[in-house]
């Protein structure tokens, strides 16, 4: 937990001190009519960022912002996706880096990271997308594609060599071949080998798919399990007697002294060990009936000695009933050795014999209960390759693994489970799957079996028989949640097969809430151990955690592995618990999926709206569905409506996103938003949009400006760009009411005194009357930046070559050149800039008859006979040419004098 990645990086939701002075300054600005044009040229040092990462490694990535125009920046940048750590979440200054750390720890699955940062500054908004190829080393990556045998079968023959290297790396059961549980068991079976070559060839053989270039292996067969016994030799003429003396004396116990000891008591023959040595030596299995004194001689012992006690009994049941003199005198010795035997596990085929007459399901208590499960089901392995010494057994749902040595190339072996692993074991060490041998059951005890499991059904025998079938039929009650519980906790079970009785009761606590738990259960639950889980267990266990409504578990195990998915129909209730709980940084997150995947609730979309700041888009989108929900009675207050409205009104300001800003304000004044400082900066903004760039008008937004001017008592308070936007938008008009003649007749004198006469000036002269100053002139305007200057050439008629004339500029990249022209008269001009003169645009000049004065000044006679000589009027002509005439000879006389 002190490791999240929520704790350690920035949240998406604060903005930093430094981005909220920049953002406030900005509004301050445009609230008081400021146009500040000058704003930075923003480059960054890339437009996609991609690369590749070490697997399970945090790799740190730079951008780098300049100024190219050496005003400085002011920004913020925001990511949303968790592995994803900013250094600093704010920017500025004239050149600066932004950079992040990309952490993969905890990732399993993934292979590729995508994404954004989005970039909020001065002037605008960027989305830098991101791509990241998680690098896993070339034995790793071989490693994923080992899908099937096959697959790991073409590669040994084509390089053998490195498909044992591969075979051998530490990350070989990651591959998907090995999640399957018997591949896994034989591989850890496997691993003791000392050639692995050998293990690898073993492996691939045991799945039927052995490679053609595998090397061969020559058993030697067992020709005998026993010594050939040497010939007794005796001296010519000794007796019966004396043999048997020197046999007992010299130990002899072979088939040629069993035979003189046999005789020897058929012929009453009294020596010392003579009944012991005979037993001795009896062969191992022996089913005739011996001589009744040898019975008789032992009956009288309690106690036989060790070494005798099975071959006597185990011949005694051979030869007698159970109502015998003989079968009585030994019933219990015989028991109590068959009890004792049982419980120390021994088997063979003797033992067997004896338990499957000697052991009653009555007699079964709990501890040989214990026992009974494996010697029920015990087998005789007989191998027939001199080379193996032992046989290794398992099997895919047990931890480790049992070894039984060979005696002669025998071994009895316990084999509970069906798909029982069997390997065998030479003296190398080296194991082997495909030996020849034979397998022959000991003991059959159908009943006394039904028995054990009736007392015993909790031995894990028992329980993983049990669990394997609910596996394949499905868990239904509480009591199949119990004993899948028992099976996860038992460390006789291995941990990939106790995983998957995990997924099991998993899927189990999955179900609807209308199954019930007890408190044992949930409890289980809380306790699991994760670590060590896969990606798929681990987001298993996170879906049961939050279908059994364990937030605080759920909160805590996703924190510590934020990268994992969430079931769509889980996420509104987590969301919501997050929240509750107060755990900002995570709800935030959370809800933003949640959002994404349509499935956020009334809380999680209203915690949105009032902690959520990113690119204006996402913002955009949230208020769009949170007034949605609204309209269909969703829990959505219009105080959180407003609140981000705000917010968004505010960066779109910001970053001076015209378009976006006019859909925000909408969206802001329909919350009912009447913040002055806003309203006015919103205004300015708008203003701008009309006058310098000439942007289609917004009626409502227009009007909204017209009542901000019109209530202004002193009009020199408005802001100039407020005044200017107001009369370019009446020049447009018609007509204009009287209420709006009188606002133009206060603002136009404002204008005129600072000299804002532009193109568009004297089509307000059909409002209100205009100077003749401003009326006589034609007047032509270029609307560029400020810091770019053009060269302003005009050709008049007649002339041949351009000259260039002085520009002037009027307001904020807004260049202007006044003209004297006669109706009738053109002149063709053009804006160029730089030093090579690029063009940048050309026109001709032509003065209609239109904005003619009436006054009885030289210009105005001039272009009303311009205009008459256009129409070709002489009549009325004449009168005016010779009355200017004579004015114009009284005027020179004045002068003359």
């Amino acid at each position: 937990m002190e490791n999240s990645i929520f704790l350690e990086r920035l949240s998406y939701a604060k903005i930093e001190p430094y981005g909220v002075f920049a953002m406030r300054e900005k509004i301050n600005k445009l609230a008081r009519g400021i146009v500040d044009q000058e704003k930075p040229s923003t480059h960054f040092s890339e437009e996609y960022i991609e690369g590749k990462i070490p697997f399970l490694e945090t790799k740190t990535f730079e951008i780098f912002i300049q100024s190219l125009n050496g005003i400085p920046m002011r920004g913020l940048v925001y990511c949303k996706e968790p592995f994803i750590v900013l250094h600093k979440n704010a920017f500025g200054g004239v050149r600066t880096k932004v950079s992040f750390s990309v952490n993969t720890e905890g990732m399993d699955e993934e292979t590729e990271l995508h994404g954004e940062l989005d970039f909020v500054y001065l002037g605008g908004e960027k989305r830098i997308p991101y791509h990241f190829v998680l690098e896993k080393s070339p034995s790793a990556q071989q490693i994923k594609e080992i899908r099937h045998c096959h697959d790991l079968k073409e590669l040994t023959e084509e390089d053998k060599a490195a498909a044992v290297r591969l075979f051998d790396y530490r990350d070989f059961p990651s591959a998907p071949l090995m999640q399957n549980g018997e591949a896994a068991k034989l591989y850890s079976l496997l691993k003791p080998c000392v050639n692995r070559t050998l293990a690898l060839e073993e492996f691939l053989t045991y799945f039927s798919e052995r490679p053609r270039n595998a090397q061969s292996r020559n058993s030697r067969a067992f020709v005998s399990g026993e010594k050939e016994e040497r010939h007794l030799e005796f001296p010519e003429g000794m007796s019966l007697e004396d043999k048997i003396t020197q046999c007992i004396r010299n130990g002899e116990r072979g088939e040629e002294a069993f035979s003189l000891y046999k005789q020897g008591v058929e012929e009453n023959i009294k020596l010392t060990n003579l009944y012991e040595n005979l037993l001795y030596s009896m062969k191992r299995g022996y089913k005739e009936e011996l001589p009744k004194s040898v019975y008789l001689y032992f009956s009288y012992e309690y106690r036989v000695e060790e070494g005798l006690r099975l071959a006597l009994y185990y011949n005694i049941l051979h030869n007698f009933r159970e109502n015998s003199d003989i079968y009585q005198k030994f019933a219990r010795q015989m028991q109590d050795f068959a009890i004792e035997s049982l419980l120390e596990g021994r088997m063979n085929e003797e033992l067997g014999f004896l338990y499957q007459n000697l052991i009653f399901p009555d007699m079964v208590d709990e501890k040989m209960a214990e026992v009974l499960p494996k010697i029920l089901r015990s087998y005789k392995v007989v191998v027939e390759d001199t080379e193996i010494e032992k046989i290794v057994l398992s099997h895919p749902a047990l931890e480790g693994e049992e070894i039984y040595s060979l005696e002669n190339g025998e071994a009895y072996v316990p084999m509970p489970y069906r798909d029982m692993i069997l390997l065998f074991q030479d003296d190398r060490g080296n194991r082997y799957c495909r030996v020849n041998y034979r397998k022959t059951k000991v003991f059959e005890g159908a009943e006394l079996e039904r028995k054990v499991e009736k007392l015993f059904g909790s031995g894990s025998v028992f329980l993983l028989q049990k669990a394997l079938l609910l596996q394949k039929e499905g868990m239904k009650t509480e009591e199949d949640l119990e004993l899948m519980e028992k099976v996860f906790q038992n460390p006789a079970f291995s941990a990939a097969f106790r995983m998957e009785i995990l997924g099991e009761i998993l899927a189990y606590h999955r179900k609807e809430n209308t199954v019930f738990f007890h408190e044992e259960s949930l409890q289980f639950l809380l306790k699991i151990p994760t670590k060590g889980m896969n990606r798929k267990e681990k987001e298993s266990y996170l879906s049961a955690l939050l279908f059994r409504g364990e937030m605080e578990r759920a909160i805590s195990f996703y924190k510590e592995n934020p990268y994992l998915n969430i079931e769509k129909e889980l996420l509104a209730d987590f969301v919501d618990a997050a929240i509750d709980r107060g755990e900002n940084a995570l709800s935030l997150y959370l809800s933003f999926i949640a959002f994404q995947e349509h499935k956020i609730s009334d809380k999680a979309l209203a915690f949105l709206l009032e902690e959520w700041n990113g690119a204006s888009v996402e913002m955009y989108s949230i208020l769009k569905r949170a007034e949605k929900r609204r309209e269909e009675k969703g829990k959505i207050a219009s105080a959180q409506l407003l609140n981000m409205a705000e917010r968004l009104l505010a960066q779109c300001l910001f970053t001076e996103q015209r378009r976006e800003a006019e859909e925000a304000f909408s969206l802001y004044r329909s919350f009912s938003g009447n913040e002055p400082l806003l309203m006015r900066a919103f205004l300015t903004s708008y203003a701008v949009s009309v006058f310098l760039y000439q942007k289609k008008e917004n009626p409502e937004f227009t009007r909204l400006l017209y009542e901000e001017v019109r209530g202004e008592s002193y009009k020199e308070r408005v802001p100039l760009i407020s005044l200017l936007a107001l009369s370019y938008s009446f020049s447009k008009r018609k007509s204009l009411t009287e209420d709006e003649k009188e606002v133009l007749n206060d603002i136009l004198p404002i204008l005129l005194d600072k000299n804002y006469v532009f193109s568009y000036t004297k089509d307000l002269a059909k409002f209100v009357p205009l100077p003749k100053a401003v009326m006589e002139k034609t007047v032509v305007e270029y609307h560029g930046k400020i810091e770019e200057k053009p060269y302003f050439s005009v050709r008049n008629q007649g002339e041949k070559e351009f000259h260039r004339e002085e520009l002037q500029h009027s307001y904020h990249g807004i260049y202007t050149a006044s003209f004297l022209l006669f109706p009738g008269e053109s002149m063709e001009y053009r804006f160029t800039i730089g030093k090579e003169d690029k063009l940048l645009y050309e026109s001709v000049l032509k003065k209609d008859g239109t904005h003619i004065t009436d006054g009885e000044d030289a210009y105005s006679a001039l272009c009303r006979m311009s205009s008459l000589l256009m129409e070709g009027n002489r009549e009325e002509l004449r009168p005016l040419m010779e009355e200017y005439e004579e004015k114009e000879l009284a005027l020179s006389r004045v002068l003359m004098e």
